[in-house]
């Protein structure tokens, strides 16, 4: 797990005198998942270090959606078969790249756009509108198109939000403004932890009925939940 990640809620449960294949498991949680047909949200194979630098790489199944993540664990553990999900606001690989690559891009978009405002003012209307028009669109064009693009992003005409929310600085002004937190928002991402929750119980319920072992208890299916709230 990553270690700036905001841990929202986790859950885990080991099998005792059981085993399975991990990619057997995942492949029956994302038909599980599929089948629920949770809006805005995507799979993805991600590895995580079991320890230090030198230690072996664990693959985990994460669903994204928005801001949020699940990142779950399946695999043999002695003579038994564990899995485990973390719910968290994962940070994003490079961030800091990402918000230098989006301010650099922005800047130089604001000098095109100047240069281009001037040239096309100078030749429809002369030199003073043309020093005049430039700065208009370099000040107030860039903007524009930025909250044009943020609005198609947030409407899933682009893909790459959860890129976006996850970027340092850029992330918090995009969520401020485009994916505000709400009641229902809020509502959602519990909705979205409680279907892919559900999802795992269906499938560990499964392998554990095929092979005549006990059910899990009402404890045993309940994930460990932190504030939401302020996560939210």
């Amino acid at each position: 797990m990553a270690k700036q990640a905001n841990v929202i809620s986790h859950w885990y449960q080991l099998i005792e005198n059981f085993q399975a294949s991990s990619l057997g498991f995942y492949e029956s949680l994302e038909a599980a998942i599929d089948r629920r047909k949770v809006p805005e949200q995507h799979a993805a194979r991600v590895e995580f270090k079991e320890g230090g630098l030198v230690s072996a790489h664990r693959e985990y199944l994460r669903m994204h959606r928005g801001k949020y993540a699940f990142d779950i664990c399946a695999a043999p553990f002695g003579t038994g078969f564990f899995v485990s999900w973390w719910f968290t606001e994962p940070p994003l690989k490079f961030g800091i790249l990402y918000t230098l690559a989006f301010f650099f891009a922005v800047f130089t978009g604001m000098g095109l756009a100047y240069l281009i405002g001037v040239a096309l003012g100078v030749a429809l209307f002369g030199y003073v509108f043309g020093f005049f028009f430039g700065p208009c669109c370099a000040l107030f064009g860039v903007p524009a198109l930025l909250w044009i693009y943020g609005n198609w992003i947030r409407q899933g005409l682009v893909d790459g939000e959860s890129t976006v929310l996850a970027m340092p600085l850029i992330g918090g002004i995009y969520e401020r403004i485009f994916a505000p937190t709400t009641f229902y928002s809020t509502d959602a991402a519990l909705m979205f932890q409680e279907a892919v929750h559900n999802a795992v119980l269906e499938v560990i319920d499964g392998m554990i009925s095929a092979k005549g072992l006990r059910a899990l208890s009402d404890v045993e299916r309940k994930p460990i939940l932190k504030a939401f709230a302020q996560s939210a």
